[in-house]
């Protein structure tokens, strides 16, 4: 299957995000899969190939100590979840496959 075929889905949220946040994450995945509410930063993105790790690393240097949230990345062709989990301005990625994560959540 060609990867353009291929759909992934990156969801996830960051605060106390600002106008800079929003560039860093416009530029690494398109500026229409991002907004900013506040001071949350909102990222859904569904489509052909998303590079998630990008995304994390295009706002790492926005993050403060202050900052928390979480990208999902969801490949459906790999069919596994990689969570960036961010506590202040460190950002820890695991990754499981989704029949583990549906067992795990009760589904």
């Amino acid at each position: 299957m060609a990867r353009d075929m291929i759909q992934e889905k990156v969801y996830g949220s960051v605060w106390p995000a600002g106008q800079d946040m929003l560039r860093a994450a416009a530029a690494a995945i398109g500026e229409e899969w991002v907004e900013l509410e506040g001071d949350l930063l909102r990222i859904a993105y569904e489509g052909p190939y998303c590079d998630a790790q990008e995304l994390a690393d295009a706002i790492a240097p926005h993050l403060t100590p202050d900052c928390q949230g979480r990208i999902d990345h969801i490949d459906m062709d790999a069919w596994r979840l990689t969570r960036y989990l961010i506590t202040g301005t460190q950002i820890k990625k695991s990754s499981a496959g989704l029949n583990h994560v549906l067992a795990y959540s009760g589904h």
